[in-house]
């Protein structure tokens, strides 16, 4: 659920941005982080610092940023045109009731997955035979497991319940409903193939020597969470490309 972040001078000293997160600086106190996901808008009162590259995030995330006076009078907006923006999820409907919609969707996925696998070519240092993932897996699960203390299957089972929570939230950022896991049709189904994008750049972590860290006392799954909380920013700006893109293509055809 996303809540308002609430600024003071008083409080507050300056804001920056680090990985996905707001991090704010207090008076003589500890750093404090506010993931981007989580803030619906910013009120700041008085004159607090801004790194252009936090602001700058908060816009691209569709958080309004509102500064007051010492008094309280508003003293301007910082806002973004997202709220004008026709919605992903309004545009992956009108694409799943059309053809060339359709298309669109299915080349999105095809491109997604074919940049992932430039990516993996290049960790690896060796050519995959093949431009998406269903076609390199054979070359690419070995490489994989070489790097993995436990087998692969397990790997990729252990996943699934972080990613999918993942995804469930950064979708509903993007203002997706509560049916955000429901397929609009058999082949246009949002969540499952960003889930996939997200499993995939697992095994490119793997691949580029990024493994999982095993706690003997805390167990398998614990370590497997772990490692994906250690690379949450990763996943969320390789989710958060992946969706610009396709609202990017299917706002494309809605103007034609």
């Amino acid at each position: 659920m996303r809540k308002p972040l609430y600024l003071d001078v008083a409080q507050a000293n300056a804001v920056g941005l680090d990985a996905v997160a707001l991090r704010v600086q207090a008076h003589e106190q500890a750093d404090s982080f506010y993931p981007l996901r989580r803030i619906s808008r910013v009120v700041v009162t008085g004159k607090v610092e801004w790194e252009t590259a936090a602001l700058l995030a908060c816009l691209e995330y569709g958080i309004p940023v509102a500064f007051r006076g010492r008094d309280g009078v508003l003293v301007g907006h910082c806002l973004s045109d997202r709220s004008s923006q026709t919605s992903l999820e309004a545009l992956l409907h009108a694409c799943a009731d059309d053809a060339l919609g359709d298309a669109l969707y299915q080349q999105w996925r095809v491109h997604e997955e074919s940049r992932w696998v430039q990516r993996m070519a290049r960790a690896c240092q060796r050519p995959l035979l093949g431009s998406v993932a269903q076609r390199v897996m054979a070359q690419v699960e070995p490489l994989v497991q070489a790097q993995l203390p436990c087998r692969f299957a397990v790997f990729v089972a252990q996943l699934q319940a972080p990613i999918a929570s993942h995804v469930s939230e950064v979708l509903a950022v993007y203002g997706f409903s509560d049916n955000i896991q429901l397929p609009l049709t058999r082949r246009v189904h949002l969540s499952r193939d960003v889930e996939k994008l997200l499993l995939l750049e697992a095994y490119w972590l793997a691949v580029r020597g990024d493994v999982p860290q095993v706690f003997a006392d805390k167990g398998l799954r614990y370590s497997m969470v772990h490692f994906y909380e250690t690379h949450h920013g990763h996943f969320e700006e390789r989710a958060r490309v992946a969706l610009n893109r396709l609202w990017r293509l299917l706002k494309h055809q809605e103007a034609d």
